[in-house]
């Protein structure tokens, strides 16, 4: 289990390495070519040798999937994971991906006995990326933000907003209009409104955390 800077969750656990979603922005590639984590960042790597670090008595908010998408990971990996959430429930894990539907006809949350620990989100970045799915998340990830974005009422439950950052040629600068009609939305909606530490600057005395469903008592 890593310390992270992620402000959102306490730690990381990476049982899987490398993503398919070929997205011109993506951070673990970035970290990849300087760490070498797996071969080809296109084609994930199961690291089962990691799956030891969920047993820690320690209660913490875990992002299970910082380096990868598990809605792209192989049946037999995801199974093993949600063997080992079950197994330590003291825990609040977080997954994202940008392939819901997939991962929701994989992943039997009854079954597993996880419905409260594990919480699943939606990563999107542009308007027609929301489209894909009407499969409403946990959590939806607007990270990188890209372009105005408008969420239909009933599938909001709680919101992280961030901006690009990194140096990369064509780097989107979000505009603070985008993140005021987020707020706009998400508010209507009595959801919880989380913004990155990217976005702390842009939003000036709007800035707001507001705590997310997996926040641990301390």
């Amino acid at each position: 289990m890593n310390k992270t800077k992620i402000d959102w969750c306490d730690a990381t656990i990476n049982c899987v390495y490398g993503c398919p979603n070929n997205c011109e922005y993506c951070y673990g590639n970035v970290l990849n070519k300087r760490f070498h984590f797996c071969k080809d960042w296109k084609v994930p790597e199961w690291k089962p040798e990691h799956l030891k670090e969920f047993y820690s008595k320690k209660s913490r908010s875990i992002f299970i999937d910082s380096m990868s998408d598990i809605g792209t990971w192989e049946q037999e990996w995801l199974n093993a994971v949600m063997k080992a959430i079950k197994d330590n429930p003291q825990h609040r894990y977080i997954a994202l991906t940008k392939r819901i539907e997939w991962l929701m006809n994989k992943i039997n949350m009854t079954q597993y006995g996880i419905l409260k620990t594990l919480f699943i989100g939606r990563s999107v970045t542009t308007q027609a990326q929301l489209w894909d799915s009407l499969v409403v998340p946990h959590f939806y990830s607007i990270e990188p933000i890209l372009e105005p974005i408008m969420i239909p009422k009933d599938m909001m439950r709680s919101l992280i907003i961030g901006a690009e950052t990194g140096n990369r040629k064509g780097k989107v600068i979000p505009k603070k209009e985008w993140i005021d009609d987020l707020v706009r939305q998400a508010d209507a909606q009595e959801s919880a409104v989380f913004m990155k530490e990217s976005l702390r600057q842009l939003m000036g005395d709007d800035f707001r955390q507001d705590k997310l469903p997996w926040d641990i008592e301390r």
